[in-house]
């Protein structure tokens, strides 16, 4: 199990389905460039991730958080993941606390955000910004996403993707067919993943599997059902 992570998934007992998580804002972004590192001589581990998005006008940058609003990363830290958009799996997050934010330009904020990890298995971001003209993680070793399983190399024709979530936002990226990305290498044997240049998706997707219908009573009772809030779903 790996610390600090968060199981980015709606639990609910004994129900017959349940809803995806739903944000305030989705702001699909398009990335300039995403790269995916395994450790071949470690069994395929993580290593690498990393993502730099700019936007497609620079008369037109990307929202960033309002300080002290509710998605101000300072109050309310943010998680980021990065994942395969072909697998239908429980893809785990990584917890960016607030206390490791800061806030840019004067007043603090009104530039933007920049969060400074240590690089470790717990805290494997080693960088995060969120700026008007620029959207960047960095995050390595084995905790940076998960691999060898589900994420494994190479990545399907549904592509590589991304999501930093602050507050009730979603920010998300997608290296793609679909979005015109140029796949520069794919390789399983070499364990990496380099793509350019791609477009902003049209919507954020959905990154958490379709929850299996439960019993219905006798098999289970409805009055046991419960939702598990994220922040608390640690693994």
């Amino acid at each position: 199990m790996r610390p600090h992570r968060i199981l980015s998934i709606c639990v609910v007992a004994a129900f017959v389905a349940t809803s995806a998580v739903v944000f305030a804002v989705d702001i699909p972004i398009p990335a300039r460039s995403h790269k995916i590192k395994q450790d071949r001589s470690g069994g395929y581990v993580a290593a690498l991730a990393k993502l730099a998005a700019r936007p497609a006008s620079k008369i037109s940058p990307f929202p960033v958080p309002s300080p002290g609003g509710s998605a101000d990363p300072t109050i309310h830290g943010a998680s980021l993941r990065f994942c395969k958009l072909a697998d239908a799996s429980a893809w785990s997050m990584i917890a960016l606390p607030s206390g490791n934010w800061r806030g840019l330009g004067f007043p603090a904020g009104s530039k933007g955000y920049k969060y400074k990890g240590a690089g470790t298995l717990a805290d494997p971001c080693t960088s995060v910004i969120i700026r008007g003209q620029i959207i960047k993680a960095k995050c390595k070793g084995p905790g940076a996403f998960d691999a060898p399983a589900p994420y494994s190399l190479p990545v399907g024709d549904a592509g590589a993707g991304f999501e930093l979530i602050v507050g009730p936002d979603r920010y998300c990226a997608e290296s793609s067919a679909e979005t015109i990305a140029r796949i520069k290498k794919n390789s399983g044997v070499k364990g990496v993943f380099s793509a350019t240049r791609a477009k902003a998706p049209a919507i954020c997707p959905n990154l958490d599997p379709t929850p299996t219908p439960s019993p219905t009573p006798p098999y289970g009772s409805t009055s046991k059902a419960f939702v598990a809030d994220r922040a608390t779903l640690l693994r």
